[in-house]
């Protein structure tokens, strides 16, 4: 799923990626979520990341996810294969404003050692 869902009470909205496989090319972007409206009001979103195992291969290895609001770039985080011990818990979560009427994407950012792992994201969004 990559699309915006609301909630009964109309004043949250959810997206789930699902896992996602890496591409062959490499470095690979592969979209996970795009919404292309956030809708009519302004809203605090929570972008929770996950993988399915620690970032492999060597020291230039990286595994992460950029945020883009309307086109540019909000987030361009990327954890290297030194860095990976305690990469994918919850702690990588990271919250924003996000102004009405918003496009917002999520893509996922990878290197050749990692381009079958699997990865996705979850988005929760409160409208203000």
């Amino acid at each position: 799923m990559s699309s915006q869902i609301l909630l009964s009470g109309g004043d949250k909205y959810y997206s789930y990626s699902g896992e996602i496989f890496g591409d062959v090319s490499a470095p690979a972007t592969i979209p996970m979520i795009t919404i292309d409206n956030t809708g009519l009001r302004d809203s605090l979103v929570e972008i929770q990341p996950y993988f399915g195992r620690l970032v492999s291969g060597s020291n230039g290895e990286a595994l992460g996810i950029a945020v883009k609001l309307d086109n540019v770039t909000v987030i361009n985080s990327q954890t290297y294969y030194v860095q990976s011990t305690n990469y994918g818990t919850t702690d990588n979560a990271y919250r924003l404003f996000v102004p009405r009427n918003s496009k917002l994407e999520i893509i996922r950012l990878n290197a050749t050692g990692n381009n079958t792992q699997i990865s996705g994201v979850n988005v929760i969004g409160y409208y203000l």
